[in-house]
């Protein structure tokens, strides 16, 4: 028996990977596709006598992205929502290195590497989300989330949301953060770490104050 090695499937040209990513999005995207089944959620609940003013979406990362999205788009379906570390677009901070050349110009080289389709789309949602004349949403961000911590300076422009910087560091007043135990190194969980329990009082208020 003849055991022939697996056809390898020929790799596309650096050129026409360029191509590919500089191509418009096609077909519905992963992140519509979760605020729809989100919206169904909700609904669902509406229909079981939940009232919308006892209803709050949260999410994290893509959801906390997400989250935002959804309010900008249906801003009373919901008391409000709670977006923890929002990013969607990969560790742009860090990839890019946002602190030592700033905004701007890591948004360009991220554009030049991923392609002008996710930057574009990127781009897109913020404006969407900006246009929004009353945001409910708390949103915590981090300045060292290797994510999206240096990139979200835009949403203290949108009236009704509230940003809360969770630290400069590892410390939340004077208690250094652990996650799982173990001194926290990766500060897109920040809202996961012990020390972040701080800021539950926070998030009580903000409830209360929209219910």
């Amino acid at each position: 028996m003849i055991r022939r090695p697996p056809r390898s499937t020929p790799k596309p040209s650096s050129a026409a990977s360029d191509v590919y990513k500089r191509q418009p999005y096609k077909g519905k995207p992963k992140l519509e596709k979760r605020l729809d089944a989100n919206l169904k959620l909700i609904d669902n609940f509406v229909t079981q006598g939940f009232k919308k003013n006892q209803i709050f979406i949260t999410g994290r990362s893509c959801g906390g992205w997400m989250t935002m999205m959804l309010l900008a788009r249906h801003q009373n379906i919901v008391a409000g929502g709670i977006s923890f570390v929002p990013e969607c677009y990969g560790r742009l901070t860090k990839n890019y290195k946002v602190k030592k050349i700033g905004v701007e110009e890591a948004l360009k080289k991220f554009r030049k590497k991923d392609g002008s389709g996710p930057a574009d789309m990127r781009q897109m949602q913020i404006d969407e989300i900006k246009k929004s004349k009353n945001l409910p949403v708390l949103v915590f961000t981090h300045p060292k989330d290797p994510f999206g911590g240096l990139l979200f300076d835009w949403v203290e422009e949108i009236s009704g949301v509230e940003r809360i910087v969770v630290s400069e560091d590892n410390k939340v007043n004077g208690k250094s953060c652990k996650v799982w135990g173990k001194a926290i190194k990766d500060f897109h969980d920040i809202d996961r770490a012990d020390c972040f329990k701080e800021f539950n009082p926070n998030i009580l208020e903000y409830i209360e104050s929209r219910i």
